[in-house]
């Protein structure tokens, strides 16, 4: 495609970064602190609460019930939450490198996590497909993609943020794009 702009690599990590604090938001897991700032082995990093995880994963292979199945899920929507911001706001992002299969990388330890609760290789992957469809449609709800785009636009400001900081981000621009379709104004 001709003339196709990329999308400021800055911009894209925070919005990754965003779309990972805002699923982490919807589903109740606990977020430390997010940064855009680069290191040398990432772009930009968010810390969340997998305490809880770490104590569950091991027991992920004798207990695949729906009370370690539902932990993994909310913690695989987060991890991919990254992925499906920076590819909403950028189509072109999957192509270039949100499926790391790296031990480590966000869809790395997804595939990971799924796995120890499919049967077969056929299974992880539609289980991974359903989950990344299901991501897509949090971050698409409106309200949720406004609090994407306004905790994106805060850390490109702040580059780092508390926990404190990230949740009051997310909870104005809930409020925000509510009180504008409640009075008419967007």
């Amino acid at each position: 495609m001709a003339g196709r702009r990329k999308t400021d690599p800055r911009k894209l990590t925070a919005y990754h970064e965003a779309g990972h604090a805002v699923a982490a938001f919807d589903q109740g897991v606990r977020i430390h602190g997010i940064s855009i700032a680069s290191d040398q082995v990432s772009r930009g990093h968010i810390g969340i609460d997998t305490l809880h995880l770490d104590r569950h994963v091991s027991s992920f292979r004798e207990d695949r019930g729906s009370r370690n199945r539902f932990l993994m899920e909310r913690h695989v929507l987060v991890l991919l939450a990254g992925k499906a911001a920076a590819r909403r706001l950028d189509p072109s992002f999957r192509k270039r490198r949100a499926d790391t299969p790296e031990e480590g990388s966000d869809y790395g330890t997804a595939r990971c996590l799924i796995g120890y609760f499919a049967g077969s290789d056929r299974e992880a992957e539609k289980y991974r497909e359903w989950l990344e469809t299901r991501v897509e449609g949090i971050l698409s709800a409106p309200w949720r993609w406004h609090q994407v785009k306004k905790l994106a636009q805060a850390l490109l400001e702040e580059e780092k943020m508390g926990a404190k900081r990230v949740r009051e981000v997310i909870r104005d621009a809930g409020q925000d794009w509510y009180d504008g379709h409640l009075t008419g104004k967007e």
